[in-house]
């Protein structure tokens, strides 16, 4: 099996484009419910053991991860990993569809975003700086790096992909997918981003826009961990973190009446689906806008 989920995850990356993180995640999922089905089946996992199963089998592992913790959410997305390896068999005729496709969802509870306030978010970016012991250019990287995120309502990943070379008024992004869009920076965080590639000790023509103190590309962990620190010290809400940065762009934005269609470019979702949840943060500002904008009102 393991050459059969090689070449799987190969098709994921290569042919349907799934970003690595996604790859990363279904690679795991899998090894998962395949190391459920050694100890469950008391045997070494083929394809004639996925055709063996039964939907029981399937709950028994979905009900083992809830026991380990996991949430609903995380079984969702590890049994969607399970069915597109499953696909990828069936599209070779070593397995039947029919047992899997019996197998229902876990219902998840919908978990809208958490974006912080305006003033909370503007006074943070615009401290001198964040840890007194960081040299003065780790101060303006991240003071670049978190503008950036609120400016474009980028994902950390994204963010961090970015190269030098492309930093300009415009950066095209590779998003989720890999599907491209192009995102544009405000004069305000233009000027961040100069200021700290010129205070910069290390060589940054040739490489990852973002790094860390021995010049190697910033990882999302580290912006993280930073920023649960910062939480403590500047009174930011239990939820700040990189991720809702671009919740908060998204949410402010639509306070201030852009339309759900071009909030979902900006964004870089593929469904407007994924977009609606804003709708759903602050229906109090939602009716503001309508008021002050429907012909009737006036």
């Amino acid at each position: 099996m393991r050459d059969v989920v090689e070449n799987w995850l190969k098709e994921l990356a290569v042919q349907r484009r799934y970003s690595d993180c996604t790859v990363n995640a279904y690679g795991c999922d899998a090894k998962d419910f395949i190391n459920f089905l050694r100890e469950h089946m008391g045997e070494n996992v083929s394809p004639e053991t996925f055709r063996n199963l039964k939907v029981s089998d399937f709950r028994s592992w979905l009900s083992r991860r809830i026991v380990r913790g996991l949430s609903a959410r995380s079984n969702v997305r590890a049994l969607s990993a399970v069915k597109s390896l499953f696909n990828y068999l069936a599209q070779r005729d070593l397995v039947d569809l029919k047992v899997i496709n019996s197998v229902r969802r876990p219902k998840i509870s919908a978990l809208l975003p958490k974006p912080m306030e305006e003033e909370a978010i503007l006074n943070f970016l615009n401290l001198d700086c964040f840890f007194p012991r960081d040299p003065g250019w780790i101060t303006q990287r991240d003071k670049a790096l978190f503008s950036l995120l609120y400016c474009c309502g980028l994902r950390i990943g994204e963010a961090l992909n970015i190269q030098t070379k492309d930093a300009k008024a415009e950066i095209k992004i590779l998003g989720k997918g890999k599907k491209d869009r192009v995102v544009m920076l405000l004069p305000l965080v233009l000027e961040r981003i100069e200021s700290y590639i010129s205070s910069c000790p290390h060589d940054l023509s040739e490489g990852y826009l973002f790094v860390g103190l021995k010049g190697k590309k910033l990882h999302a962990s580290l912006v993280d961990n930073r920023l649960q620190k910062l939480r403590k010290w500047y009174n930011l809400p239990d939820h700040a973190s990189a991720h809702a940065f671009r919740h908060s762009f998204a949410t402010h934005l639509m306070r201030r009446g852009a339309d759900l269609r071009s909030i979902q470019e900006l964004l870089g979702h593929e469904s407007l689906s994924s977009t609606q949840i804003y709708t759903d943060v602050d229906d109090y500002n939602l009716l503001k806008i309508y008021r002050s904008a429907h012909p009737l009102e006036k």
